[in-house]
C-alpha cells in the first residue's frame, strides 16, 4: 500500500500581510501538537489557513468550483493558480505588494525544507533551501531565477515525498489535508472520493495518476455518448417535421479532436473575458476613488492655508489698514466741517480693541497643532491617493496582458473555424428536394450512430480498464482494513457515539466509500446532521492519515456554528486523540466555540497545546470591541484549562 511523505511544518513566518493590521511580521513555531489560531469573526482566521496551503502548493483552491469542474488532479493544480492573486488582492493593501511573503519550514522525510514565496508569485519562488536532517550542507543549484526554484521545489518534493507528480500533493493538501472553509466533503463526492481511495490504496502513485487520466477520458467519452444521443433524437425530430437539412454534420475523430479544442478555446477566453470585465471593474473604482480623493486634498490643501495664513498674522501697520485709514478721514472731515465726531471717536476705539484682541488671542502653539493635525490628514489622504494610483497602474498592466491573450486565442479561434469549415459551417440544403432532405437526414442519423456505437466501445473499453484498476485498488483496500476500518471507527465513534462503519463501492461513476451508521447506509449528505457530516468526514481524513503516512498537519478551519452542543466537547476529544505526537492540528476556531477549546486544551495542557490569540495580530470591530471583555474572559478560561487549574 501507498506510503507517502508529507510536510511535516515546524515554523511559519508571514510578512507585510495588510489584513493583519497590528503587526508587519508574524512568527510562528509549530512545535506542539495542537496549535489553535483563536479569535472572533472577520478577523482572517481562515485565511491564515489558506496561507499555509499557498506556501506549500503555490495555488489556492476556489470556492466556487466544484473539482468535477476541473476534470484531472492535473487540471485542478493547473488551473488553480490565477486564482491566488485575485483572493489576496483584497487582503494585500497595495503599498505591501511587492513585500508581502510567506515563509515556510517543514520536514519531508528525512528532509528539511524551507521556502518563501510572494503572494502574487504562484509559480515562482524567492527562496528555497533544501538540507538533510542533521547537516548543514544545503542542496540547491547555484545561479537560479525564482521560476528555476520553483521547479527545483517540486521536483526534490516529488523525488522525497514518492508522489508521482506535484499535482497529486497539492491535490490530497487541498482536499484531504485540509478541512477548510468551504467545508468541501469527501463522502458523497464521488469525482474526489475515487481519485483520493486510488492515491491512499493503489499500489502506487503511478496507478493513480493512471485512473485518473482513465476516469477524465471516461467521462469524455460518457459524455460524447450522450450528446450524440442527444443529436440523433434533435435529428429525428427534425427528420419528421421536415424543418430544414441543417442537422449537425456526423464528425470524424479528429473532426471531434478539433472541436473540442474549439470548445476549450471558447471557454479559455469566455474565462479571460470575464476576467477583462473585473479588471475594467477595479479600473473604474480606482478612479472613482482617485477622484474623490483629490477632492478631500485640495479641500484639506485650502483648510492647511487658511490655518496657516491665521497663524502667522500680524499687526497690520497703520498706513495699511484700510479701516483705520477711512475712520480718520470721516473724523478729520466732520472736524473741518463742525460736525459732531464723538461717535466716530467711539468706533474708532472699539475698532482698534478688537483688533488688540485678535492679536492677543492667536497661540503660536495651538496653531502648530492645528497645522500638524491637517498636515497628518492631508498625507493619509495623499497616501491612499498613490495607494489606488499604484493599484491602478497594476490593474491596467493586467489589462493590456489580457487584452493580448484574449485577441491571441480569438485569432486561434478564427483560424481554427477557416481551416475547418466542414466543422462549423454547414451546407443550406433548403433547396433540394423533399427525398434529398430525408436522405440527408436519414444519412446524418446513420452516422451520428456510428459515432455513438464508437464512443460506447471506446468508454467500455476504459471502464474495463478502470475496472482492473478498482479490482487492484480493492485487493489493496481489503489488505488495509484491519488498521484503516479500526481507526476510522475509533475516530468517528469518539465524537458520534454511535456504531459506524464503512465499506468500499463501486457504480458507473467510480470507486466510493459508503457510510453506515448503526447499520443503516447513509448515502445521502442530507441524512446526517451538519455538524455529523464535518466532524464524520474529518474522521476519515485523520484514518487516512494513519495508514497512507507516519507523519502529518491536518488543517482544520473549525465550522463557525454548525456544531451542536452536545458534541463540542466530543469533537475536541476526536482532535486531542488524533495529535499524538505524529500528527498535529494546526486549527482555527471562534473563541465562541468554548467547550471544544476547553476540551482540547484540558486533554492537551499546555505542553501539547499552543492557543494564539488573533487579537495580537488584528483589531476587533467596533461591535467586537464592545464583547471585548467577555472575549478576554473566555481567553482566560482556555488559558488556566490549559494549565490544568
Amino acid at each position: 500500500m501507498t506510503k507517502f511523505h508529507f510536510p511535516n511544518i515546524k515554523k511559519i513566518d508571514i510578512e507585510n500581510f495588510s489584513l493583519y493590521k497590528k503587526v508587519d511580521e508574524i512568527s510562528i513555531n509549530i512545535d506542539k501538537d495542537v496549535f489553535c489560531l483563536v479569535g472572533a469573526n472577520g478577523l482572517g482566521k481562515s485565511t491564515f489557513i489558506t496561507i499555509i496551503n499557498y506556501a506549500l502548493t503555490g495555488i489556492v483552491k476556489n470556492p466556487e468550483r466544484n473539482f468535477s469542474w476541473y476534470k484531472s488532479i492535473s487540471g485542478f493544480y493547473t488551473k488553480s493558480k490565477s486564482f491566488a492573486e485575485s483572493y489576496f488582492d483584497g487582503r494585500i493593501a497595495e503599498k505591501d505588494y511587492e513585500l508581502a511573503q510567506v515563509t515556510i519550514e517543514f520536514d519531508l522525510g528525512d528532509k528539511e525544507y524551507k521556502i518563501t514565496r510572494g503572494f502574487f508569485e504562484p509559480d515562482e519562488i524567492r527562496l528555497f533551501e533544501r538540507k538533510v536532517k542533521g547537516e548543514n550542507t544545503i542542496y540547491l543549484d547555484d545561479d537560479t531565477n525564482s521560476s528555476d526554484l520553483d521547479e527545483q521545489y517540486k521536483t526534490h518534493f516529488i523525488k522525497d515525498s514518492g508522489f508521482s507528480e506535484f499535482a497529486q500533493f497539492v491535490f490530497l493538501q487541498s482536499y484531504v489535508l485540509t478541512f477548510d472553509e468551504t467545508h468541501q466533503l469527501l463522502f458523497w463526492d464521488s469525482d474526489i472520493m475515487e481519485r483520493v481511495l486510488y492515491l491512499f490504496f493503489g499500489l502506487d502513485s503511478t496507478i493513480a495518476k493512471k485512473a485518473d487520466k482513465l476516469r477524465k477520458d471516461y467521462n469524455a467519452y460518457d459524455s460524447n455518448f450522450r450528446n450524440l444521443q442527444w443529436q440523433i433524437t434533435q435529428t429525428n425530430r427534425d427528420l419528421k417535421n421536415i424543418l430544414n437539412a441543417n442537422s449537425s454534420k456526423p464528425l470524424a475523430e479528429e473532426d471531434i479532436k478539433i472541436a473540442e479544442k474549439h470548445k476549450e478555446l471558447l471557454e479559455n477566453i469566455t474565462l479571460l473575458q470575464e476576467e477583462l470585465h473585473q479588471v475594467a471593474k477595479e479600473i473604474q473604482e480606482c478612479d472613482l476613488n482617485i477622484a474623490d480623493l483629490s477632492i478631500k486634498i485640495s479641500s484639506l490643501r485650502s483648510e492647511y492655508n487658511e490655518a496657516f495664513n491665521n497663524s502667522m498674522a500680524e499687526e497690520t501697520p497703520v498706513e495699511k489698514d484700510e479701516e483705520l485709514l477711512r475712520l480718520i478721514k470721516e473724523i478729520k472731515s466732520r472736524i473741518f466741517s463742525d460736525e459732531p465726531v464723538q461717535e466716530l471717536i467711539e468706533k474708532l476705539v472699539d475698532y482698534l480693541k478688537e483688533q488688540k484682541r485678535k492679536n492677543n488671542s492667536i497661540d503660536p502653539r495651538k496653531s502648530f497643532e492645528d497645522l500638524t493635525v491637517i498636515d497628518k490628514k492631508l498625507s493619509v489622504e495623499i497616501e491612499k491617493q498613490e495607494e489606488f494610483q499604484n493599484r491602478k497602474n497594476r490593474f491596467s498592466v493586467k489589462d493590456e496582458e489580457l487584452y493580448i491573450k484574449v485577441q491571441a486565442l480569438n485569432n486561434e479561434i478564427k483560424k481554427i473555424e477557416s481551416e475547418n469549415e466542414n466543422i462549423f459551417n454547414f451546407p443550406n440544403n433548403t433547396d433540394e428536394s423533399i427525398e434529398l432532405i430525408k436522405k440527408s437526414f436519414q444519412d446524418t442519423i446513420d452516422r451520428l450512430k456510428e459515432q455513438k456505437e464508437e464512443s460506447r466501445v471506446k468508454r467500455e473499453a476504459i471502464k474495463e480498464e478502470l475496472g482492473k484498476l478498482e479490482n487492484e485498488m480493492s485487493k489493496s483496500f481489503l489488505e488495509a482494513e484491519e488498521t484503516f476500518i479500526p481507526k476510522f471507527n475509533f475516530f468517528a465513534n469518539s465524537f458520534l457515539g454511535l456504531e459506524i462503519n464503512i465499506e468500499l463501492s463501486s457504480n458507473t461513476k467510480g470507486a466510493n466509500l459508503i457510510l453506515r451508521v448503526d447499520d443503516n447506509k447513509r448515502s445521502d449528505a442530507f441524512q446526517l446532521s451538519e455538524s455529523q457530516r464535518y466532524f464524520i468526514d474529518i474522521a476519515l481524513r485523520m484514518a487516512l492519515l494513519g495508514i497512507g503516512t507516519e507523519k502529518a498537519n491536518l488543517l482544520i478551519d473549525t465550522p463557525e456554528g454548525s456544531l451542536d452542543i452536545a458534541y463540542e466537547s466530543r469533537a475536541g476529544k476526536m482532535i486531542a486523540d488524533f495529535s499524538d505526537g505524529n500528527f498535529s492540528t494546526v486549527m482555527t476556531a471562534n473563541i465562541n466555540s468554548s467547550q471544544l477549546l476547553l476540551e482540547l486544551a484540558k486533554i492537551c495542557g499546555r505542553d501539547r497545546m499552543h492557543i494564539e490569540r488573533m487579537t495580537n495580530w488584528t483589531y476587533l470591530s467596533e461591535v467586537q470591541n464592545d464583547a471585548n471583555e467577555k472575549i478576554e474572559t473566555a481567553f482566560n478560561e482556555i488559558e488556566r484549562r490549559l494549565d490544568n487549574e
